[in-house]
């Protein structure tokens, strides 16, 4: 088990002074300490007020020191992603709290749901969202990639050299997704759906499919990592919408994934992503830029942008 790295500390003092006040505080802190009092133990005179910010540093300062910090982690959390009304006598969402949960993975860290501990993320694993329950409505922002041709490519090659080059692929896709801080939801070897929940979410997906559709002409120029005499072609999609989350994630189906899938293999040619028209509302003007406007497709404005470089143009 983990501890809390101090710059992490200072976050989660800052999630419980700006979501909770004095009395809720110590009734967080009794789940832990029957006599937990932030005010008896900040040492100030009983005179003075405390301010919440100071009974949230007495209490991540008291359980630190008692090695249950990831203690009052784990209750935040259930707090925050399974509002847990029990806990402080409210339901409670917290601000801050997703960042907290991110930042963890950029320290080699994740939070574990099952025991409560801090445990070291290992390479592959995924970015880490805290506790999301199952069947939960959230908003979410998907791709869908697809690598084209992947019929024609079975037939013309072994299919040992199909699975080194695929899994080549697969490796710098999970390395790209966690960078952007996705979750790879599916993978069918050839394709699947990848998501989007912490932070900024869009504009992380925009991004992510970018990369992958760039990191991709280099993936293509070394031999080492693809074998055939031919490049990998990705079409990739991008839409935003609720949906209901369930640990299995393959079994995961909504209104969004369904568009952002038919909008893949619909309407984006290879070497380009596709965006939703309320994926581009939110993005930033200069990524707002790079897109094109196409029309309608499914009764959805759309807008694409190309990746492919001048000498890439006989791929089409």
């Amino acid at each position: 088990m983990s501890t809390i790295p101090e710059p992490l500390k200072i976050q989660i003092i800052s999630v419980v002074a700006q979501n909770l006040n004095i009395e809720e505080i110590d009734i967080l802190g009794r789940h832990l300490d029957p006599k937990f009092k932030a005010h008896l133990l900040s040492g100030e005179p009983f005179g003075i007020t405390l301010r919440p910010d100071q009974a949230a540093r007495t209490l991540v300062k008291h359980f630190d020191s008692r090695g249950l910090l990831t203690n009052i982690l784990s209750l935040l959390v259930h707090m925050h992603s399974y509002q847990d009304a029990s806990i402080i006598g409210r339901v409670a969402s917290l601000q801050g709290l997703d960042t907290v949960l991110q930042n963890l993975g950029t320290m080699g860290l994740k939070f574990d749901p099952m025991t409560g501990t801090l445990v070291e993320a290992r390479d592959d694993d995924s970015v880490n969202w805290g506790f999301l329950k199952e069947g939960e409505v959230y908003h979410f922002c998907h791709l869908s990639i697809d690598i084209a041709g992947n019929s024609q490519l079975q037939i013309k090659y072994p299919k040992s050299e199909i699975e080194v080059v695929y899994n080549n692929f697969y490796t710098m896709l999970k390395r790209i997704v966690k960078e952007h801080n996705g979750q790879v939801w599916n993978w069918a070897g050839d394709g699947g759906i990848v998501t989007f929940y912490l932070g900024d979410k869009v504009q992380d997906a925009v991004f992510c499919a970018l990369e992958l559709q760039l990191q991709l002409v280099l993936f293509n120029l070394s031999r080492s990592r693809n074998r055939f005499d031919e490049p990998l072609r990705l079409r990739i999609a991008a839409h935003d919408g609720l949906t209901v989350y369930k640990e299995n994630k393959g079994t995961i189906l909504s209104e969004a994934i369904n568009y952002v899938a038919h909008l893949e293999k619909g309407g984006t040619p290879v070497h380009s992503v596709s965006i939703s028209k309320s994926v581009y509302g939110n993005l930033q003007p200069r990524l707002q830029a790079i897109f094109k406007h196409m029309g309608v497709f499914e009764n959805i404005e759309y807008y694409n942008a190309s990746t492919m470089l001048d000498w890439m143009k006989e791929d089409r």
